[in-house]
């Protein structure tokens, strides 16, 4: 009576990237902070933190801010829900947003003219379709 005829599936992936991978923080990234940071907190400047150490997007993954960019990460204290912490600064207060973008121009200087930039060359903001 009648037949399965179910419709072929899509053999292609996905074109338009998730958030998450635009975000994601690259390996790639993660050691050049480690270089840059040399296993100190980049805010206050311990080598060791009360619970551990967390990698901060300086501009959020919530406003795409990018992983894949070094000067748009700082290695920090945290954790980010511990009050108290370099992380929760960064991300909950007033004074933390405005140090994230001082923090974040003094990085993109580091890496056009000072020593970064034989390491990591800035090469202007990312484009993002």
């Amino acid at each position: 009576m009648f037949r399965l005829n179910p419709a072929p599936k899509p053999k292609h992936r996905r074109i338009k990237p998730k958030r998450g991978d635009l975000t994601r923080i690259t390996d790639k990234v993660r050691k050049e902070v480690e270089r840059r940071s040399k296993g100190r907190c980049e805010r206050c400047g311990c080598t060791r933190a009360k619970h551990w150490f967390e990698h901060a997007h300086l501009i959020n993954a919530s406003q795409l801010g990018s992983g894949g960019e070094p000067w748009n990460i700082a290695k920090l204290c945290g954790p980010r829900t511990a009050t108290g912490t370099c992380h929760q600064f960064a991300d909950d207060t007033a004074t933390g947003r405005e140090w994230c973008m001082d923090y974040r121009f003094e990085l993109i200087a580091y890496y056009t003219d000072g020593a970064g930039s034989e390491i990591w060359p800035y090469d202007g903001p990312s484009e993002r379709k």
